[in-house]
């Protein structure tokens, strides 16, 4: 499936017309040949439960397929995922795996710093055979995803933060979007990633199809970046640019965390920013999904994966993959008072200060709130959870600089901004959640993590 959050809440209900067959995993009723139903029939009890978010008789409905592949992983533990050691022998078990599927299966991509790959089957034999393989964890369809589309500032009591000093300075966020505009004035006005001094965006790189563009658009991820460099003025920004179009690939998400997890110690990256996500919502834990084991290795090594919490005005839960495991899902508030809104979902007639907003998923497993509505940043204005989620994301860059508490685990950066949070209500459903607040989470430096 496709991830996309639409940059402004008129389209927000687009993403919830789109097909949920892969995410509900119910029975589908197909006319399979005969060979497919014979591939079928060879697999054991075993193989069948591997089969992620789509129905088994999907993977065999044609004759080729390209689906990721999670495999079993030869680290202990996520803390030792990305150890030379723990890479070289995942890459002999990838390896040996392809020989054992034979000439109808072609490796498309593989991630050094995950135990994951994406393959293609060009036989059902050679789907059965990777389905029944003991080295093979689950397989996941290749889903796509889309964007989910500053007052706010003084909300959060950011310019007081900031005031103080903490501003994020060494940190570094990654922002997974559709690219970032770094020659805008927001970023330093840069020529070129790095330069001059000025510039705030130390990399960019195209992740999905290359089309050697800066942003395109709406240019959603030219304001997404903008926000978080408007909270955490200090840090770094790096922009991978992981949509072809107007939806990005799982394969491409996990792509771009694979790098993110080899790039952390070289940036210092403490947190990496998806607003974007698929149709599918969860009340709780989605871990059927391709999220859970690169969100686990990311926070593996001190990175934080901050996800919208989707568009589609949803009460009984977040979307995919904020509801993955690991990940810190955040829903929308309006940072004023005064008029109307209506979307392609819902409408709100009046319009106060931390009101949650209709369109925002919440349910809960929401883990924060934010300011999401007609937020102006890098000279573009939107509104959607795609806006709330990269306030929280430049919040934890301010929380984890080395003048703030970087000595804290990911958990307790977490824990201080929840606790010092303004807890609102989402009047629909009845469901609190803390909305950011950076003075309140930075003067508790010092002091021991809740």
């Amino acid at each position: 499936m496709q991830y996309r959050w639409r940059h402004g809440v008129v389209m927000a209900g687009l993403a919830c017309a789109l097909s949920a067959s892969a995410a509900n995993a119910e029975p589908v009723k197909l006319n399979l040949e005969e060979g497919a139903r014979n591939a079928i029939a060879s697999l054991g009890y075993g193989a069948r439960l591997k089969v992620k978010r789509a129905a088994v008789e999907q993977l065999f409905s044609k004759a080729s397929n390209d689906v990721i592949v999670e495999y079993e992983d030869e680290a202990g533990n996520a803390r030792t995922a990305d150890r030379q050691e723990t890479r070289d022998k995942r890459s002999q078990r990838k390896r040996g795996l392809l020989a054992r599927l034979g000439a109808d299966a072609e490796d498309l991509a593989e991630f050094d710093a995950l135990p994951m790959g994406y393959k293609r089957l060009r036989s059902h034999r050679a789907m059965a055979a990777l389905l029944n393989d003991p080295d093979v964890k689950a397989v996941y369809p290749n889903e796509r995803h889309y964007t989910l589309g500053t007052q706010s500032l003084p909300l959060i009591n950011q310019p007081y933060a900031a005031g103080a000093g903490f501003t994020g300075q060494g940190t570094t966020v990654a922002v997974l979007d559709s690219g970032l505009d770094f020659t805008r004035s927001a970023f330093g006005s840069c020529t070129r990633p790095g330069y001059p001094a000025s510039c705030k965006v130390v990399a960019a790189l195209d992740i999905a199809f290359p089309d050697f563009l800066r942003d395109r658009g709406s240019y959603h991820g030219t304001n997404v970046a903008g926000i978080i460099a408007a909270v955490a003025p200090g840090a770094k920004l790096i922009g991978l640019d992981v949509f072809t179009g107007d939806s990005a690939l799982s394969s491409d998400l996990i792509r771009a965390v694979n790098w993110v997890i080899s790039n952390k110690a070289k940036y210092n990256i403490v947190a990496m920013n998806l607003s974007l996500g698929s149709a599918a919502t969860s009340s709780g834990d989605c871990t059927n999904t391709w999220a859970t084991t690169p969100f686990a290795n990311a926070r593996a090594v001190g990175v934080v994966p901050v996800v919208a919490s989707g568009n589609a005005g949803i009460k009984t839960g977040v979307g995919s993959p904020a509801c993955a495991p690991g990940a810190v899902s955040v829903g929308a508030v309006y940072d004023s008072a005064g008029g109307s809104l209506k979307s392609g979902v819902c409408s709100d007639p009046s319009i106060a200060v931390d009101q949650v907003t209709c369109f925002s998923n919440t349910g809960a497993n929401l883990d924060f709130l934010a300011p999401g509505a007609g937020i102006s940043a890098a000279g573009i204005t939107m509104s959607g959870t795609s806006q709330a989620s990269p306030h929280v994301a430049g919040a934890i860059a301010v929380m984890r600089a080395a003048n703030a508490a970087p000595n804290d685990t990911l958990d307790q950066t977490i824990s201080r901004l929840k606790a010092t949070g303004v807890m609102v209500q989402d009047a629909s459903n009845g469901v609190t959640a803390p909305r950011i607040d950076l003075l309140r989470a930075t003067q508790t430096i010092g002091q021991p993590a809740p």
